[in-house]
C-alpha cells in the first residue's frame, strides 16, 4: 500500500490569511510528508477562486521532485479541457524523465462551471 498527501491550496474562509501564507503552509506540509516517509505528494488544479488555487500542478510537481528526491508526485488532476493535451503529455513526459519515473499523472474533465467560464468554454465542450 502507498500513502500519499493531497495538497489543496485553499484559503476559503480564511480572509485574514494571504495567498503567500497558504502556499507557505502547503509547502511546509509537503516537507513534513516527505520527511515522514510518505510515498507520494499530490496536488489539485483549480483557478480563479480561494476555494483552491494551484493553477499549474505540473509546475509544482517539478519543484517538489527537485526538492524531495525520495518521494513520488502526482497530479490530481490536470484538467484537459483547459489545456492542450499534447503539451500536457510533453511536459509530463519531460518531468517523468527528469524525476526518474516519479510522476503519477492524473487527468480529468473538470467540474466547476465558474472555472469553465473563466477559460471561456462550457462544460458541454469538455467531453
Amino acid at each position: 500500500m502507498d500513502i500519499g498527501l493531497q495538497m489543496v491550496f485553499t484559503g476559503y474562509g480564511w480572509e485574514e490569511i494571504s495567498d503567500q501564507q497558504v502556499w507557505d503552509e502547503e509547502l511546509k506540509i509537503a516537507k513534513i510528508a516527505a520527511d515522514s516517509g510518505f510515498d507520494c505528494l499530490w496536488a489539485v488544479e483549480h483557478h480563479f477562486r480561494d476555494y483552491a488555487f494551484c493553477p499549474d500542478n505540473l509546475q509544482l510537481m517539478a519543484y517538489l521532485t527537485a526538492k524531495y528526491p525520495e518521494i513520488d508526485v502526482g497530479t490530481a488532476a490536470i484538467i484537459l479541457p483547459w489545456q492542450d493535451p499534447l503539451r500536457v503529455a510533453e511536459k509530463a513526459s519531460v518531468l517523468d524523465q527528469l524525476s526518474n519515473g516519479r510522476l503519477r499523472l492524473g487527468v480529468g474533465r473538470g467540474l466547476a462551471r465558474r472555472e469553465f467560464e473563466g477559460f471561456r468554454t462550457t462544460m458541454a465542450e469538455s467531453r
